[in-house]
């Protein structure tokens, strides 16, 4: 397929070209070269590969950090896209992971997992030392029920969508500082809220996925308005998984049950929608993690087992 056959219109408005993918197996080659199932030699020492991606995320090093749940493993890739090493390991010692998921780098390097099945988040140094743990099971304030997502604001807090618990937590310096939402329908409530980001005036953005909304909080944490609605239509949202903002304001959501990653202003406009179900170029199946790059977007397609990397003109 040539570079022509990757640009298509889509949505709203824009255009989205390919720029390339890292599959099953993440090769040290480039992306163009990646490995895939069943090629010779696939699994080989070195080559740790991506079973299923959940989140994305950037490092310090300008490294892409991939969370990959079914390996219990967080695994990087270079800037030229080449796999240089993972951490991590199934278990439930500190430094071991039973499905990471979310992922966050602070301005110092430290990469934040969210070890969901585990119940904590586990933060490393950049050479894959645990420094800090946060939280255990339970429900009362610092503790987790299954955690999905992580987001370092401007200020230094850790923010944390605490799935099963149906709320936000927000830490600073390993304390609760304020907790966001609670179990129900009501438009400051949640349920199964997958994601959180904030924006540089300190507004706090939910996703809240059995609701297939995006809720936006002032800086106070009282609700403000919110924006989508479940459905497949444009602009709806089908369980979405990831949500990401980027340099202009913009929320960058992955539908994950309608197989496509949509992008709003904040107030709620629909600016763009791509992809469908699918394999091929463009193409997803069940998108989860998403981050924002020096005018690319990084996807990890889930069910592709592979991370896609655009490009939106």
């Amino acid at each position: 397929m040539n570079r022509r056959e990757f640009i298509k219109s889509v949505g709203a408005a824009g255009v989205f070209t390919l720029l390339g993918t890292i599959h099953l197996y993440g090769s040290k080659e480039p992306v163009g070269a990646a490995l895939k199932e069943g090629d010779k030699n696939a699994g080989q020492a070195g080559h740790i590969g991506l079973k299923g991606p959940f989140d994305v995320a950037f490092d310090s090093a300008e490294n892409l950090v991939v969370s990959d749940p079914p390996s219990y493993r967080v695994v990087r890739f270079d800037p030229s896209n080449r796999e240089t090493g993972s951490f991590g390991g199934a278990g439930s010692q500190v430094g071991n992971f039973n499905f990471p998921k979310g992922l966050a780098v602070d301005p110092d390097g430290l990469t934040y997992v969210v070890d969901s099945n585990n119940c904590r988040v586990q933060v490393f140094s950049p050479d894959g030392k645990v420094t800090t743990v946060l939280g255990s099971v339970g429900s009362i304030g610092g503790s987790f029920a299954t955690p999905q997502g992580v987001f370092i604001d401007g200020k230094g807090r850790t923010l944390i969508a605490d799935t099963r618990n149906h709320r936000i937590q927000i830490f600073q310096g390993g304390t609760v500082v304020a907790i966001i939402g609670e179990f129900g329908d009501d438009k400051d409530q949640f349920r199964l809220p997958t994601a959180c980001v904030a924006t540089p005036d300190g507004e706090i953005v939910v996703l809240d996925s059995k609701h297939g909304q995006v809720k936006v909080f002032g800086a106070d944490t009282k609700f403000k308005h919110s924006f989508g609605g479940v459905g497949k239509n444009p602009g709806q949202l089908n369980l979405p998984q990831g949500m990401a903002l980027d340099t202009s304001g913009r929320v960058w959501v992955a539908d994950t049950g309608n197989h496509r990653i949509q992008e709003f202003t904040l107030d709620g406009k629909l600016l763009s929608t791509a992809g469908k179900e699918g394999p091929g170029p463009q193409e997803f199946k069940s998108p989860t993690g998403i981050a924002c790059r020096k005018e690319k977007i990084y996807v990890a397609d889930n069910g592709n087992k592979r991370i896609q990397i655009l490009s939106k003109s």
